[in-house]
This record gives structure tokens, sequence and C-alpha cells, in this order.
């Protein structure tokens, strides 16, 4: 129960601010859609899905929590990561595929409703719920 609530504490406002982000500049997701292609070619671009799928798989492994939403929430980020990650790894032009749906505009309202939704939930349920 402690790590669902370090992990409610810290994914849930970093969550809202990024729904709050495509609120404010939905500029910006077109411009760095249109960078992908370059960047995914780079060496620090390939740093990151490694990184992705270290810490994933870490909390995967590490997260015995069952007790509430948000641990099922923690573990199907995990496992979703995991398999971002590996994706990444193994096919990283397939993210700038995945990315052109970004600029979409329904997509991106989708994205930034469950961005407020889970951040939401996991800020609730870090600073008020869980008591």
């Amino acid at each position: 129960m402690e790590f669902t609530l370090l992990f409610s504490k810290v994914v849930g406002p970093v969550l809202i601010l990024r729904a709050l982000s495509i609120l404010l500049s939905r500029e910006h997701f077109f411009k760095m859609i249109d960078g992908m292609e370059r960047e995914v070619t780079t060496v620090s671009f390939s740093f990151f899905p490694i990184a992705l799928f270290m810490s994933c798989t870490a909390i995967a492994v590490t997260h015995s929590d069952r007790s509430s939403f948000a641990a099922f929430l923690i573990l199907l980020i995990a496992w979703g990561g995991m398999a971002k990650g590996a994706a990444l790894i193994l096919f990283p032009h397939l993210s700038v595929e995945k990315g052109r749906h970004l600029v979409k505009p329904m997509f991106l309202n989708i994205v930034l409703f469950v961005c407020l939704a889970v951040g939401g939930y996991f800020t609730w349920f870090g600073y008020f719920g869980h008591g």
C-alpha cells in the first residue's frame, strides 16, 4: 500500500499537468510530432525505451498491492509501459506512426480526458482517499 500511495502522489499531479499542457498549448504537440521522425534516429531516443522498459518492469515485479483500484491501475500502467518500451526498442519508427494520431483533435481530446481522469483519481487517492 505504501508504494501505491507514493506512486499515486507522484504520478497523479504529473498526469494533471500533462492534461493542462494539452489544454494550454496544443500547438506544442503538433510541433513535437513534426520532429519525431528525426528524433527516433538519435542516441538519446534509444535510451528512453530502455529506461521505460526497465522502470516499468521494476514496478510490475515489485508492486504486490492488490487492495484498491489505484493498485490495479499501477499494474496496468506498468505492464503497458513494458509493452510500449519493448515495442519502441524493437520498432522505433512505429512510434512516429502512433504519434501522427496524436495530432488528430479527437485523439488528443481522449488523451487529455484520460490524463485528467486518471491523474485526478491518483491525486485524490494518494492525498485524501486512502484513509
